[in-house]
């Protein structure tokens, strides 16, 4: 079980296209995108591992697969929102995710493909991932210019505030925002290390 958990698995291909409106940007990012109340971008992640075989003696229905063998996975997301006021925004994702992972996504619990969805009933159909409203009460009367980004597209925000979200979105979304670990799009690509495994998946 232990030379099981410790299998290399190699990524070959991770590819993620997003759209920013910084046009100072680091690099990440395709194009920028005006400055203008309405915000519309796509994103892509495709993710290929492969694993060489190993010796299993206790092998199971849900164990991870000894023999060789890879998958690829897919997650294609279109973000769209709207600042309807200075100090209100809806945000809207439309996503789809197919492929597969190694094993199924079977027998590891912290498993190394975020991208891949454990049931290997569900298919690519299209799905709603966050549609919400971001209404910000202001206690300050100075604002700052803001970093626009898919899910934060508010193009100034008051120094002091309430900021109140309503909708469906993600809890990594609002906490523990890491820079390098809430994305599979980002970095790392394990379950546990993306997000919290406490919490995003009891599991």
């Amino acid at each position: 079980m232990v030379r099981a958990v410790s299998v290399a698995t190699i990524a070959l291909l991770s590819w993620s296209a997003i759209a920013r409106a910084d046009d100072d940007d680091d690099g990440l990012y395709l194009l920028a995108h005006p400055d203008a109340a309405w915000w519309v971008s796509g994103q892509a992640n495709s993710i290929w591992q492969a694993q060489p075989g190993f010796h299993s003696p206790y092998e199971g229905d849900h164990s991870f697969l000894p023999g060789d063998h890879h998958a690829l996975s897919f997650v294609v997301t279109l973000y769209a929102g709207y600042e309807v006021a200075p100090n209100t925004a809806i945000v809207v994702a439309g996503e789809s995710a197919g492929g597969d992972g190694l094993s199924q996504a079977l027998g590891i619990a912290g498993f190394t493909n975020l991208d891949v969805v454990r049931n290997p009933t569900l298919g690519p159909t299209p799905y709603v991932g966050r549609a919400f409203i971001d209404q910000v009460i202001p206690l300050s009367d100075h604002r700052e210019k803001t970093d626009r980004s898919p899910l934060h597209i508010l193009r100034t925000l008051p120094d002091h505030r309430i900021e109140i979200r309503a909708g469906k979105f993600s809890t990594v979304d609002v906490f523990d925002p890491n820079e390098g670990a809430t994305d599979s799009r980002l970095q790392f690509m394990n379950w546990a290390i993306d997000n919290n495994g406490a919490y995003d998946y009891a599991a």
